[in-house]
């Protein structure tokens, strides 16, 4: 039983289990007989109380009457009767085999009155009862009754029952254990029995069939199960050793592992007779006590290998052999995706190194013969591009009127043979964009306001792609026109003006032209790249200009909101840019690169164009705020044809003006300050601002009328804003409502998106809609347009105009009858303007030119008598085709209006026809298509 301790354990605590329980039923009992005898004793007192109280006239006789009553016959007792008179007389009874009372003694006893008016009490100790019982009459009894001596009665089955069924149990529990100390026996020879290599195959358990427990037998089941999978365990960590001495130790490659902090924990006999002299298995390694990383990162990584995560593949030399290796570090990971160490191979490529570094030799030596041949080439280049290009400008400004037909055709062949040739040449030559153009560099009047409007037009569908804004604002008191190079000028623009839409992810681009003065240029000096001769010379340029003498520079700013560059980036941008292109500046080559647009004209060859037209680029850029490309280019012959016409008729309008972006608002304020347009323009509109433009009506309530210019985009915000509240509280929501739900307050509405796109329901709150980027001109348009003292002037204006319309034709009838019908051309381009006139010479028609809307309006009223019909072209500055065409038709005439644009899309035909044109021709002029225009609107 000794290697059974945990039975025999169970096996007492068991009976002693039995005995506790035994133990406390006979307590119990004895308890409940010793209560009993107890009960007996005050049962008897009571009798007793009872028994002289009911007596009147109490004697000794009637005490010994009440004795001799059965119940007090078991009864060992001594009673001290005192008569009122002091006589008294003792009553002694004790049971056999008990001693005799020995004295008398009188207790006292606190007593309580009882019921029938008699003092009775007593007191308990283990073997008496003593008690004192006086009556009203005077007698008084003092009684001592002995408790009755408990008896247990073993024959009783309450005695012998409990202690049999416990002897009964106590026999059943040793035969149980009994019988599982056999079968754990037969368990543990079973298991002692088990080992890795005794079974090949699971084999059930040999007490199966025997009287044993269902614990048992699956205890014995399990066992087999473990031990059939230890086997199969032990015989795969037996063929993965074996795999492992063949494909690991005897491998040809270098092998190792290594742990978490550098230590190399294993290695193949091939690293072993590779990188070691002499074997020492007991030695502590690191990986940099074999070989040496190929430069100062490689080695870094080395040393810190515990901040590896993903695998690398490195070159390396060996510190005894020095030859190159190729290694391939793994990283293992841990259950919870930590690392636990590191595996590597080691590959020997140093045959292969030798042979690159000869091959790179070899290239180095090519790569000098072919800088000798290209300059060779680049000299042969010139030598031929320029009597080339000599050629072509000679052809280029002969006109072809002066030439018949066949010399005409002669002329063409020879332009396009030889532009084709010079593009062959500079293809094959690979003769740079920048080198070509210095050597055809053209400086002529160039007006940069519609310039700008071009560039702006260009790249508009890019921004509306985006979901950018796009800004453009002209200053007014910036000349029209420049001299400069009108191409160059352009890709400059254009260029910088896609990088930053490319750049841009949401916000808005801009493109701002203003005049600066020397002064701010030289602030600029330690930022720009510009220089004190560049300065010097320009200002000297402008001495002449006594009008505008502040105006020495130009400058076209263009701004966005997009990730923008920082500190360290500028600096090596400007330092880039300020040498030149240095081809030895290699470093910042990566980062110019990305700087490049679509058309490949990267930011280094604007530099160029910049510095080709006199000027020079200046860069303010904040991370995440946006970046600020400044062109600044000298201020050449400026003429200041106003772009912005002064009226007194705006004078007079009051604007209030929500715009959602601050920008547009500033430009906006600088508009209406230069023409004295009363304004209140704000970013966020208020109770409070609503308050304050009351407050200024009220003052001027006859000299100012009031139109409001709302950006859609804000109203948007607004009421999204609004929409996702439980409560309509916005202070900004109900200051907007206000001003839409004034009927009396025209209204004008300008969007990014075009008109079609807007809900209709809020279309027809306004009477006026613009696109954005906003058109100042337009904007001025239709204030004019919207507010009553202009509708007043003009419809008086009509009216004297219809009548000197009908005086003109009644007089001067019989003369224009026999006179070819005048056409009205309007059209910006001199060189459009010559081939349409040419074209309606040839057609029978003669003609007069306006450059654009604002002169064809002044033109019309002039000549209305004698012009019949109206070529407008759409795309022009300070006022284009379509407002032209709105000022015309809201002067009530009828005048035919054919459209000529280069943008033949349905949208444009819609736009055409909706503002009032009659038809729709597109450039480039088709003559058989306009002859049949012209006759079907001019009746001859």
């Amino acid at each position: 039983m000794q290697q059974f301790q945990s039975l025999q354990r169970l096996l007492i605590f068991y009976a002693l289990t039995l005995l506790v329980m035994l133990a406390l039923y006979y307590v119990t009992i004895f308890n409940e007989i010793k209560k009993h005898s107890e009960q007996h004793s005050i049962d008897t007192f009571y009798a007793l109380q009872h028994e002289v109280t009911e007596r009147d006239g109490l004697l000794n006789p009637d005490i010994k009457k009440i004795l001799e009553k059965p119940v007090f016959e078991d009864i060992s007792y001594q009673l001290v009767f005192m008569m009122p008179s002091g006589q008294t007389y003792i009553h002694r009874h004790t049971r056999p085999n008990e001693t005799a009372f020995s004295t008398v003694t009188f207790p006292i006893i606190s007593s309580s009155p009882s019921n029938n008016g008699s003092h009775s009490a007593y007191t308990l100790n283990n073997r008496n009862l003593t008690g004192t019982i006086k009556l009203k009459s005077g007698h008084q009894l003092y009684i001592i009754l002995r408790h009755k001596p408990p008896t247990i009665e073993w024959i009783s089955y309450r005695y012998w029952l409990p202690l049999m069924a416990a002897i009964i149990l106590f026999i059943i529990a040793l035969l149980y254990m009994l019988n599982r100390r056999a079968n754990w026996e037969q368990l543990l020879l079973y298991t002692d029995n088990l080992s890795s290599h005794a079974k090949e195959a699971y084999s059930p358990p040999p007490f199966l069939h025997k009287k044993s427990t269902t614990e048992f037998l699956r205890l014995g089941h399990a066992l087999s199960r473990v031990s059939y999978q230890l086997h199969n365990d032990y015989r795969r960590i037996k063929t993965l050793t074996h795999r492992l001495e063949r494909l690991v130790d005897q491998a040809p490659l270098p092998m190792l592992m290594i742990m978490r902090h550098g230590q190399v924990s294993f290695f193949n006999k091939r690293f072993e007779q590779t990188f070691m002299s002499l074997p020492q298995s007991d030695s502590s390694y690191e990986l940099t006590d074999f070989i040496v990383g190929k430069d100062e990162s490689t080695q870094r990584l080395l040393q810190t290998l515990s901040n590896l995560r993903f695998t690398r593949t490195l070159i390396v030399y060996g510190l005894k052999n020095k030859q190159a290796y190729q290694l391939h570090i793994t990283p293992w990971f841990g259950e919870h995706g930590q690392v636990h160490g590191f595996t590597v191979l080691l590959n020997n490529i140093n045959e292969f190194a030798n042979q690159v570094e000869q091959l790179q030799q070899q290239n180095q030596r090519l790569q000098r013969k072919l800088d000798e041949l290209n300059k060779v080439r680049s000299l042969t280049g010139h030598q031929l591009r320029i009597p080339l290009e000599m050629m072509i400008d000679t052809l280029e400004p002969i006109d072809p009127a002066t030439l018949t037909t066949e010399q005409n055709d002669i002329l063409i062949s020879l332009i396009k043979s030889s532009q084709n040739m010079l593009t062959t040449l500079n293809d094959v030559l690979d003769i740079g964009e920048i080198e070509v153009r210095k050597t055809r560099l053209n400086i002529e009047p160039v007006d940069i306001y519609k310039l700008g409007q071009e560039i702006n037009d260009s790249i508009i569908g890019n921004t509306r792609q985006q979901g950018l804004e796009l800004i453009y604002f002209f200053a007014p008191d910036c000349p029209r026109c420049i001299d400069t190079d009108d191409i160059r000028l352009r890709q400059i623009l254009l260029n910088l003006l896609k990088n930053a839409v490319k750049f841009t992810t949401s916000g808005y681009v801009a493109l701002t032209i203003e005049t600066v003065s020397n002064a701010e240029v030289l602030a600029t000096k330690n930022r720009g790249l510009v220089d004190d001769h560049t300065l010097i010379k320009n200002s000297y340029i402008n001495k002449d200009n006594t009008n505008h003498a502040s105006h020495d520079w130009i400058r076209f700013s263009i701004k966005d909101s997009g990730m923008g560059i920082d500190i360290a980036k500028q600096h090596q941008l400007l330092t880039y840019l300020n040498e030149g292109n240095n081809q030895n500046n290699n470093r910042n080559v990566d980062y110019i690169q990305k700087s490049t647009t679509e058309k490949g004209l990267g930011l280094s060859n604007v530099n160029s164009f910049a510095r080709l037209l006199g000027g020079f680029i200046e860069i303010k850029s904040t991370v995440t705020k946006g970046s600020t490309f400044n062109l600044y280019l000298p201020c050449r012959c400026p003429n200041y044809q106003p772009v912005y016409h002064h009226n007194q008729h705006l004078t007079q309008i009051y604007l209030i003006a929500v715009i959602n972006q601050p920008l547009v608002a500033e430009n906006l304020q600088r508009l209406c300050e230069h023409l004295s347009i009363s304004t209140t323009i704000c970013t966020s509109i208020t109770l409070s601002t609503i308050e304050n433009i009351v407050a200024k009506l009220a003052q001027n309530k006859q000299t100012l009328a009031p139109i409001l210019l709302l950006d859609y985009e804000y109203y948007e915000t607004v009421s999204i804003a609004s929409a996702n509240q439980a409560i309509m509280d916005d202070d900004r929501h109900q200051a907007l409502n206000i001003l839409l739900d004034n009927p009396s307050l025209p209204k004008i509405l300008f969007s990014m998106k075009p008109e079609r796109r807007i809900p209709s329901i809020l279309l027809d709150k306004y009477e006026g809609f613009l696109t954005k980027p906003l058109d100042a001109t337009l904007l001025l348009s239709e204030l004019l347009r919207l507010t009553l003292p202009a509708r007043q002037n003009l419809v008086q204006t009509i009216d004297i105009k219809e009548e000197s319309k009908q005086l003109a034709i009644e007089a001067d009838k019989s003369t224009t009858e026999n006179v070819s019908p005048l056409i009205l051309v309007v059209e910006d381009s001199p060189t459009n303007q010559k081939i349409t006139c040419k074209i309606l010479s040839k057609l029978g028609y003669r003609s007069v030119v306006a450059e654009d809307g604002q002169q064809a309006l002044d033109t019309l009223q002039q000549q209305r008598q004698d012009i019949s019909l109206i070529l407008m072209d759409c795309r022009m500055p300070v006022m284009d085709g379509l407002q032209a065409t709105q000022a015309i038709r809201a002067q009530g005439d009828k005048i035919a209006i054919v459209a000529l644009t280069a943008n033949n899309t349905k949208e444009d035909r819609d736009a055409c026809i909706e503002v009032g044109m009659d038809d729709f021709l597109s450039k480039p002029i088709n003559k058989k298509e306009l002859e049949a225009v012209l006759q079907s609107f001019i009746k001859s």
